[in-house]
């Protein structure tokens, strides 16, 4: 390398131009990374994200140290960035410029204006992430004569099921009875003059599951939870 070349290179470095990147599974990542809530021109906007030097979304980086340039231009929200081993975050009443050095390990990071997480939020992964365990769909049904059941996508009555995340949709087809479903740590019913769809998102814990009418006690049925291997 000529001496120029070499101190062309040099000089773009200190200006900040050439800056040393992250290889990740999505490509290159160039630091320091960008986050920003707000806008320059307009600070209180809704608007949060988080972006390398060259302007692209940050999706997913390979594990290690990172120096994350913060510009937290509204004095309505604020960039709270959280996950694995990391957790910091700016004022949601003041502005700041400010530049944090953090470490990413493996699993997924999350940023969020904590004053309105629902609108304002994003994530990324880091190295390798183990997906959560899918949640897995049963099938309730009271009605519309004196039956009550709840069954798997295949359509066969549930005896025993492994405890996890599960989803029971209850179809309730009539105003005789209910669907009253008590587990360890569930009690969810439906209303006995209640008729329509419902559907339920809960984790099922080791132990017995009961379903019943609450209009008539003898219109009942029950599975088993076990723990997962």
């Amino acid at each position: 390398m000529s001496y120029v070349r070499l101190f062309l290179v040099m000089s773009l470095a200190a200006v900040g131009l050439i800056v040393p990147g992250a290889v990740g599974a999505r490509g290159t990542i160039t630091q320091p990374l960008i986050a920003t809530v707000g806008l320059p021109t307009a600070p209180n906007t809704y608007a949060i994200s988080l972006r390398d030097s060259s302007g692209t979304a940050v999706t997913h980086l390979d594990p290690g140290a990172y120096t994350i340039v913060v510009h937290d231009y509204a004095s309505l929200h604020n960039f709270d960035l959280r996950g694995p081993g990391v957790s910091m975050a700016t004022d949601i009443e003041g502005t700041s410029q400010t530049t944090w050095n953090v470490t990413f390990a493996n699993g997924t990071y999350k940023f969020q204006c904590d004053a309105h997480p629902t609108q304002m939020h994003g994530s990324f992964t880091v190295g390798t992430v183990t997906p959560p365990p899918a949640v897995k769909k049963l099938f309730a049904q009271v009605g519309p004569k004196r039956a009550i059941s709840v069954k798997n996508a295949a359509g066969a009555r549930v005896k025993r099921v492994t405890a996890g995340k599960y989803s029971l949709r209850v179809k309730d087809l009539t105003k005789s009875d209910n669907f009253h479903l008590t587990a360890p740590g569930i009690n969810k019913k439906t209303g006995v003059k209640f008729r329509g769809t419902v559907t339920w998102k809960f984790t099922l814990r080791p132990g017995k599951a009961t379903y019943r009418s609450d209009a008539h006690r003898l219109l009942r049925g029950s599975f088993l939870v076990v723990a997962a291997a």
